[in-house]
């Protein structure tokens, strides 16, 4: 009794404010649950100055009940005229400050429904961000399919400039083989020509040679033929001289003389006939010689224009595979580029998929923040609910204020600070 005495007799203000903040719902991490206590307590002081200025005659009688009474008759005789009017007071406060509270609240209320509102608009559902970004995932898969059959293209180009690289190279090395052994054809014809143009010289040496014999023994001939006559000659005169002495040896030296002149003439015509037919030989080995100078020349000049044909062939060759590995070096930066355009667009892909992921994940964070604020609405719908039996018509914000079978117990209430109203209003006489 003594410990219930103390406790009523202290401020009554200061016992309204435990009472309320031990009914206060546990929101410490709300804002608007140190708002509601800041604008609860503003409130509790601005109604006590108000009802410390107010007349007795303003209070509201309170229908009584069967544990109205019961705590009536368990404060009786504990509870003095004084206490009563405090704990009148106090009651005043708290209802005054619950009420400004639900207020608050229902103001706080339209702000998260506002709010709310906003991050809905702001806010897209998936399926709205997959519906925004579908003409963009249409154009990179679109991108993606044309880069790829480009990139299939560019293989089979590939592939195909292989082969008939392969097969440039197959005929360079063919044409290389046919120049190799063309070139060894043409060494070893220069080396025929050069044996041929050696034993022509010999040849022609030995002509030379058999000609200034010829000569010679023609000379020869000549000198021995003049040397004879000369003899001849003295011979007969000598002979005339002495022909009338010795007649037989006129006719003997006549002989002797048909004699030598039929052998010189025969040795002259043999010798004439054997370098005849000699300077025959010659001349038709020289000819045939000459002939196969000339056919070796001419097949010389043959592989020299194959040669310069085939170099011509081999110069062509070598541009078609420099323009080949132009054209391929060309294709393979293009290739390259395009897949860096590829990388590029895969990675804006994946941007574009990292950004779907935030919203989503953005989205699920506003859908939890929402159901927190769904959880805090209902929580404080649940509190209204439940101090809506004690609430007044007049003082309901948004629907009258029932009167409640299920809870007997009732709180008197206050009218609100400077408003003049003669029917609402506690009897002074009222007593617990």
């Amino acid at each position: 009794m003594s410990h219930q005495i103390e406790y009523r007799s202290g401020s009554p203000h200061r016992g309204a404010q435990d009472d309320y903040s031990r009914y206060q719902p546990k929101l410490t991490g709300s804002p608007s649950a140190s708002r509601s206590v800041i604008g609860f307590e503003s409130a509790t002081a601005f109604l006590n100055r108000g009802y410390a200025t107010t007349p007795k005659s303003k209070f509201v009688s309170v229908p009584r009940s069967d544990i109205f009474l019961d705590v009536s008759k368990t404060f009786t005789g504990v509870l003095t005229k004084r206490n009563e009017k405090e704990l009148l007071h106090g009651l005043n406060g708290r209802f005054t400050g619950f009420i400004e509270k639900v207020r608050h609240l229902e103001h706080q209320h339209e702000l998260l429904e506002r709010e709310i509102e906003e991050i809905k608009q702001k806010a897209q559902s998936p399926a709205s961000l997959a519906q925004e970004h579908e003409s963009e995932l249409m154009d990179l898969r679109k991108l993606v399919h044309d880069i790829t059959l480009q990139k299939c293209q560019i293989v089979i180009e590939h592939q195909n400039l292989e082969e008939d690289f392969l097969t440039l190279r197959d005929k360079y090395d063919q044409e290389a083989r046919e120049r190799s052994d063309a070139e060894i054809g043409i060494l070893v014809l220069k080396k025929d020509a050069n044996d041929a143009y050696l034993a022509k010289l010999q040849l022609d040496k030995k002509t030379q040679s058999l000609v200034d014999e010829i000569h010679f023994l023609k000379k020869t001939h000549e000198d021995e033929v003049l040397e004879m006559v000369a003899q001849i000659h003295e011979f007969r005169v000598t002979v005339e001289g002495h022909a009338f002495a010795k007649p037989d040896i006129t006719a003997a030296l006549r002989d002797i003389r048909a004699q030598l002149e039929g052998h010189a003439a025969s040795d002259i015509l043999e010798a004439e006939e054997g370098f005849r037919v000699q300077f025959t030989k010659l001349t038709k080995a020289a000819e045939s010689n000459r002939e196969a100078l000339k056919a070796t020349q001419q097949e010389i000049q043959e592989n020299r224009r194959r040669f310069q044909g085939k170099n011509i062939e081999l110069d062509c060759g070598k541009g078609t595979r420099e323009a080949l590995e132009k054209q391929l070096h060309e294709l393979e930066e293009r290739h390259y580029s395009e897949m860096i355009n590829y990388q590029v667009g895969c990675g804006l892909f994946c941007t574009l998929e990292n950004e779907l992921t935030n919203a989503k994940l953005d989205m699920s964070g506003y859908l939890r923040e929402y159901q927190d604020l769904l959880n805090v609405k209902m929580a404080l719908d649940v509190e209204i609910l439940s101090y809506s039996p004690i609430c007044p018509p007049s003082l309901t914000p948004t629907s009258p204020c029932p009167t409640s079978t299920a809870s007997p117990l009732s709180t008197p209430c206050l009218p609100w600070p400077g408003r003049e109203d003669p029917h609402a209003g506690l009897s002074p006489s009222t007593s617990l």
